[in-house]
């Protein structure tokens, strides 16, 4: 079966300068460097990386979007405890302007308004705000958007407060014939991934779940999720972090009631 791959984040700013990318508070850093080291930009885009035309480092996360799939390429964001301690004691704030042509698409679609980057992370009244913007949003099924997919950000959040960090990458992935909804022919994921980076343990993952009425998630390597689908998430880890199977909550711990609103739980976008 033919495969389509979007690139995440850190192949798909080729063409930003060197000194934009390392200002970017939601990226991995680089590694220290020389000046007969390879050069800071990766110059072998995969494929489908120039079709994240619109790219944008903002408050809160950076994001990636394509014009041609008129959905979001990926969401990049760097967790600290103190932010996801302050946005459980806040009210979420944003909503969706539905008199944005890319958000009116998702009506009667029978898709949910995917946030790859939650506004559950954020920890200011600006970031959360920004969250609702259609660049960062994908059709999802309610299905997998109000369950597992909520599950696994709640799950994000608590390990940045156990870790007190962590980098992520979420974006979609399309293989085969995608369907597309709306006036502006938004493509509909395959699956969302999320990927996850602890720097103090030193570990990383990818969450990969199918975009289904019955989602399926996987845990996998870094490694292996490169294999598979073409995208490196974190190009500069070294490569036996990217092998190295992830400590992460597993899917068999998911319950339905875990989703049921709470006080650390009410935020399913």
């Amino acid at each position: 079966m033919k495969k389509i791959y979007i690139a995440a984040l850190f192949g798909l700013l080729i063409t930003v300068p060197a000194k934009a990318y390392l200002a970017c508070p939601y990226v991995v850093p680089m590694p220290s460097i020389t000046a007969s080291s390879a050069p800071l930009i990766n110059s072998e885009p995969t494929p489908l990386a120039g079709e994240a035309d619109k790219k944008n480092c903002d408050s809160g996360y950076a994001w990636g979007f394509s014009t041609k799939t008129n959905v979001n390429v990926y969401a990049a964001e760097h967790i600290t405890k103190d932010q996801i301690l302050k946005a459980r004691e806040m009210r979420r704030f944003g909503t969706f302007d539905n008199r944005d042509p890319l958000i009116q698409n998702y009506r009667n679609s029978g898709y949910d308004r995917g946030h790859m980057a939650p506004s559950g992370d954020m920890g200011d009244y600006e970031s959360q705000v920004k969250t609702f913007v259609p660049q960062n949003l994908v059709p999802q099924t309610r299905q997998l958007n109000s369950g597992k997919w909520n599950w696994i950000e709640n799950q994000t959040r608590q390990m940045a407060v156990q870790n007190s960090e962590v980098y992520v990458v979420t974006g979609p992935y399309f293989q085969g014939r995608t369907k597309k909804v709306g006036k502006d022919n938004l493509w509909v994921p395959y699956a969302t991934w999320k990927a996850i980076y602890i720097p103090s343990l030193k570990q990383a993952g990818v969450y990969f779940c199918r975009n289904t009425q019955k989602p399926i998630c996987y845990i996998q390597t870094v490694a292996f999720f490169t294999e598979k689908t073409g995208i490196d998430p974190f190009p500069t880890l070294a490569h036996s972090i990217k092998e190295q199977k992830p400590n992460f909550p597993k899917m068999g711990k998911y319950q339905k009631k875990s989703n049921s609103p709470g006080k650390h739980q009410r935020y399913n976008y």
